[in-house]
């Protein structure tokens, strides 16, 4: 994602940047207090992207959960996001684009959105009451960064190999499947 530089007429509130958002072309994501562009995705980020959502949907099938892909929002009082895929397991309210209540939050990491996805977005979407996971993809190395919730504390996994097991909902995320058809793919 582009950084975006302070501009004295920008939003400094979710409600101010709401009502500003609505008026641009472009899909901005409001973090840390601060606008920021959403840039394409490379092809490689793309792959991965609908590599998961193959991956997850496969795994929740025939359950109560949905997996939601590019578009779908995370809106709280301090952060609004797209990321790249959520998980809901509450029902569905067509009226909005926002998720009350994820269960999974999956985003695929650039370089240039590290310090957002393993930082600054960490920070408000840890805040969610209904989150159990958030998982961060990277794609320029083979590496899922799993955040599970365990009670009140979060743990935190790196996964570089085989599969990332969850227990809430259950599922299995084999590595080789997140990586196929990149340069990442197993050999």
């Amino acid at each position: 994602m582009a950084e975006a530089a302070r501009r004295e007429d920008w939003p400094r509130t979710i409600a101010e940047f709401e009502a500003w958002h609505a008026r641009q072309p472009e899909r901005w994501e409001f973090v840390a207090g601060q606008p920021r562009l959403m840039a394409p995705g490379s092809l490689t980020h793309t792959i991965i992207k609908g590599n998961v959502f193959t991956a997850l949907t496969g795994a929740l099938e025939g359950g109560p959960c949905h997996v939601l892909v590019d578009g779908a929002q995370i809106l709280t009082d301090d952060i609004s996001a797209i990321p790249d895929l959520i998980v809901t397991c509450s029902p569905l309210d067509l009226s909005t684009p926002a998720i009350a209540e994820p269960t999974i939050i999956v985003e695929v990491m650039s370089p240039w959105s590290e310090a957002d996805d393993t930082h600054r977005k960490w920070f408000s979407y840890r805040k969610i009451p209904s989150q159990k996971h958030y998982l961060v993809v990277a794609q320029d190395r083979r590496v899922v960064q799993a955040h599970s919730r365990a009670g009140e504390l979060w743990r935190e996994r790196f996964v570089t190999e085989g599969a990332l097991e969850l227990d809430d909902p259950p599922l299995r995320l084999e590595l080789d499947l997140v990586y196929a058809l990149t340069d990442l793919a197993a050999a």
